[in-house]
């Protein structure tokens, strides 16, 4: 009987296999868990990036709501710029009237245990509408319609425009003034998509604009700002951050008498947030809410967003200042634009902001107690 055997080298073959896909079996698991990591470092850069851009959506809205956003009239801050008291108040309302700490016409005296007054706090989950108010179609701010063929088309001569204008008007003009001079005036204005002169709901619709969330935009973002009240900013350490005394101080009014100020109540602590919570801190402010069913009515699905969200802490402060035209806060004595040279660098670069400003910033290194 013959017996057949395995050539040694076939053996040694088959074993230097193995080990080059073992080898890259290895390299290929590496580079794939390399890529995750990057991918994860990724995700936690674009996470806190996006929880940082809440810092300035929810300034923005400090400093418009110091002004305006609380009915039909204007108001005068957060503290009063007509007398420090607790704001915000209507322009048309007396600030005196009450105490400057319960003031009668502030726009929370009827529910002072919500929003916005001192001590309480409000959320803002952000999304992009499907469509702004008084929206208005991409494209030249001021269409004008030259003609039926092209707008402009050259010229023999190099110093010359030559326009195919309106009627079979067509001209060689040696400066883009006497083009526009051509042109139809039909539509001078920006297109609305919802055209308001359509009928009396249009026009409600183009104002009103379409609140509804554009596909992939919502539960990605949000902020929460608490007003501080005053025990808040007195020093005496408690939070951990009331280190110093925010209170006090006196000025004089608008009837020339000096007063000592009311206590302080434009100091606000800013929560942002990068993840799917829509801004509510626990489970129970979700049941308040009656959001319950946006979380599938799971606490544990909710405290899983939670978990994975990327949350910062700031403290702010809102200041009446407005700023002012100068480089260096002064209001210069520059002639009229039609007066010859004028710097108009120096109204680009420091147009005050009409809401006031932010007199500070402070990042808190943790959570704070209320917010």
């Amino acid at each position: 009987m013959a017996l057949s055997c395995t050539h040694p080298r076939r053996g040694s073959l088959l074993i230097i296999v193995t080990g080059m896909a073992a080898l890259l079996l290895a390299l290929s698991l590496a580079f794939l868990a390399t890529m995750r990591g990057d991918g994860d470092r990724t995700r936690k850069i674009m996470s806190d990036t996006q929880a940082r851009m809440m810092l300035n959506a929810a300034i923005s809205y400090v400093l418009e709501t110091a002004r305006i956003g609380w009915g039909a009239h204007e108001t005068q801050g957060w503290n009063d710029v007509r007398n420090h008291a607790v704001g915000p108040i209507p322009l048309d309302r007396n600030p005196e009237a009450g105490s400057l700490t319960q003031p009668t016409y502030a726009v929370w005296a009827a529910a002072p245990s919500e929003w916005p007054a001192p001590g309480t706090a409000m959320r803002a989950a952000l999304s992009v509408w499907s469509r702004p108010p008084a929206a208005v179609r991409a494209g030249p701010r001021n269409p004008i319609h030259i003609g039926p063929g092209l707008p402009l088309q050259d010229d023999v001569s190099p110093d010359s425009i030559r326009t195919a204008g309106l009627h079979g008007d067509v001209g060689s003009y040696r400066s883009v003034s006497e083009v526009w001079r051509m042109g139809s005036y039909d539509h001078p204005d920006p297109e609305a998509i919802v055209d308001p002169r359509a009928s009396a709901a249009a026009a409600v619709q183009f104002a009103a604009g379409d609140s509804r969330p554009r596909a992939g935009t919502s539960a990605r973002a949000w902020f929460r700002i608490y007003r501080e009240s005053a025990a808040d900013h007195d020093g005496d350490g408690t939070p951990y951050y009331d280190v110093l005394d925010l209170n006090g101080g006196s000025g004089v009014d608008y009837q020339g008498n000096e007063r000592p100020y009311p206590p302080n109540a434009s100091v606000f602590v800013v929560t942002c947030g990068s993840g799917a919570t829509l801004g509510f801190r626990r489970w129970s402010e979700v049941v308040a809410a009656g959001a319950d069913l946006t979380f599938m009515g799971d606490q544990s699905y909710f405290e899983e967003l939670r978990s994975a969200e990327t949350v910062l802490w700031y403290r702010i402060e809102w200041s009446p200042l407005t700023g002012d035209y100068g480089p260096m806060g002064r209001r210069k004595g520059y002639p009229l634009p039609n007066q010859g040279w004028f710097p108009i660098w120096n109204q680009i670069s420091a147009i005050p902001s009409q809401a006031g400003s932010i007199l500070w910033t402070q990042r808190l290194d943790r959570e704070p107690p209320a917010w």
